[in-house]
C-alpha cells in the first residue's frame, strides 16, 4: 500500500480535529534512521544541531509533549540527546525517565539475567573477532550490528539464530532490524510504551515516527486509534507496514517537525 506523505489536508484536518478536543498532543519518535541516519557504528552517531535546536522548540511548546523511544540503552541516549523537556526512553521503552523527573524500570528476573549472560558470552566467541560486527551488550538484551561486515549476511544471520536454539528462553525473543539481529524481552515493546505514555498523559492524540522493525509495534497500537498517527520513515514507498504515512528519510522528519512546530505555534 502507497502511503501518503504527513501534513497533507487530511492528516491536517484530523489533527486540527484531535487537539481541539483534547489540546494537548502527544509527539513520539524513533532515534537511528530517524531523527539522524544510520551510521556505519552506533557510537559514530552524532545528533545534529538544527534538529537538537528543533526538540528543543517542540519540547518547549505547552500544548506538546515530547518522548524519543529508542533501541539504545538509556544512558547512551540521554548523552545523544541532551534537550530538556523530554521524555526519553530507552531500551525499546524498557527504561522510561518522563520529563516531569519520574522514572519507570521493571524488575528483571534473575533467571533472565542468566540466560541473557550465557548468549552473550556465546554470541562473543563466535562473532567477537569478526571485522565489520558489533555485538552491544543492552543489560535487557543483546543487539548484533553487522552493518560494516562484509562477508555473507546470511550466514551470519543463521550462525546467530543457531546459538539462539540454544538458548531459547519464553520470555525472551528475537527480532531483526536494519543489519542488525537482537534479543529483548518478549513482553515489552515500542508499543507498550507508547500506551504507557498514553496512559500518563491521557487520552492526547499521538504522533509516532520509527523507521523500523520495532517501531511497527508502536504503529500497530496507533492504527487502531482514531487519535493515532503512525509515520514511517522509509525510502520504500511500498514497504509492509502499519503505518498510515511516509516519510522518505531523517532530512523529511525535520522538514516535518518543523512545520508541526509553525502549524501548533500559529
Amino acid at each position: 500500500m502507497k502511503l501518503s506523505n504527513p501534513f497533507n489536508a487530511e492528516l491536517k484536518q484530523r489533527l486540527d480535529n484531535a487537539i481541539d478536543e483534547s489540546k494537548r498532543i502527544l509527539l513520539c519518535t524513533d532515534f537511528d534512521g530517524t531523527l539522524v541516519t544510520f551510521t556505519g557504528l552506533p557510537s559514530e552517531t552524532q545528533l545534529p544541531i538544527e534538529m537538537r535546536e528543533l526538540l528543543t522548540r517542540l519540547a518547549g511548546l505547552e500544548a506538546l509533549h515530547l518522548a524519543i523511544i529508542s533501541g539504545r540503552r538509556f544512558q547512551e541516549l540521554s548523552e545523544l540527546v541532551p534537550v530538556e523537556g523530554v521524555t526519553l526512553a530507552g531500551n525499546h521503552g524498557l527504561k522510561i525517565q518522563f520529563k516531569d523527573g519520574t522514572a519507570y524500570e521493571p524488575e528483571i528476573g534473575e533467571d533472565l539475567k542468566k540466560t541473557i549472560a550465557l548468549f552473550n558470552k556465546d554470541i562473543q566467541e563466535r562473532f567477537g573477532d569478526k571485522e565489520g560486527i558489533i555485538i552491544e551488550n543492552k543489560n535487557f538484551g543483546l543487539a548484533l550490528h553487522y552493518r560494516r561486515y562484509d562477508g555473507d549476511e546470511g550466514k551470519i544471520e543463521d550462525e546467530f539464530h543457531e546459538i539462539w536454539k540454544d538458548h531459547n528462553f519464553s520470555a525472551l525473543e528475537v527480532i531483526e532490524g536494519a543489519k542488525l539481529l537482537e534479543v529483548r524481552p518478549a513482553n515489552w515493546n515500542k508499543g507498550d510504551a507508547i500506551k504507557l505514555l498514553q496512559e500518563k498523559w491521557g487520552g492526547r492524540p499521538t504522533i509516532y515516527l520509527g523507521d523500523d522493525t520495532t517501531d511497527e509495534d508502536a504503529f500497530r497500537v496507533l492504527q487502531g486509534q482514531n487519535l493515532g498517527f503512525p509515520i514511517l520513515v522509509s525510502r520504500d514507498e511500498n514497504k509492509d507496514t502499519n503505518a498510515q504515512y511516509r516519510l522518505k528519510d531523517p532530512a523529511a522528519v525535520g522538514d516535518f517537525l518543523d512545520d508541526l512546530y509553525r502549524y501548533l505555534t500559529n
